[in-house]
């Protein structure tokens, strides 16, 4: 679902979205972003009526640094490109 989507630095960890019967799972997908000058986490689940997408810095789950959400996954691709920018700008910040 998001092969077309630049994650680089970061490693995919987890990605159920090829089977549509996962979608609806809390686990759906995930890239982490390890031993860099932060430590990043995209992290996409199902939370009962809708999608969450959430970038975790430093594995605080309590805070994320900044979360979507949507209820449609014809809207999942656009938001989670959003979010790989927004990564890959705070990377950028980290390393001026």
């Amino acid at each position: 679902m998001f092969e077309n989507i630049d994650f680089s630095p970061g490693e995919i960890f987890y990605d159920v979205t090829n089977d549509a019967s996962c979608l609806k799972e809390e686990d759906i997908f995930q890239v982490r972003y390890l031993n860099l000058p932060i430590d990043l986490v995209i992290d996409l689940g199902w939370y009962r009526t809708n999608y969450t997408i959430m970038v975790i810095k430093d594995m605080n789950w309590t805070k994320p640094l900044l979360v979507k959400k949507c209820t449609e996954v014809s809207d999942l691709k656009f938001i989670m490109n959003e979010c790989a920018l927004f990564v890959r700008l705070l990377l950028r910040d980290s390393l001026s």
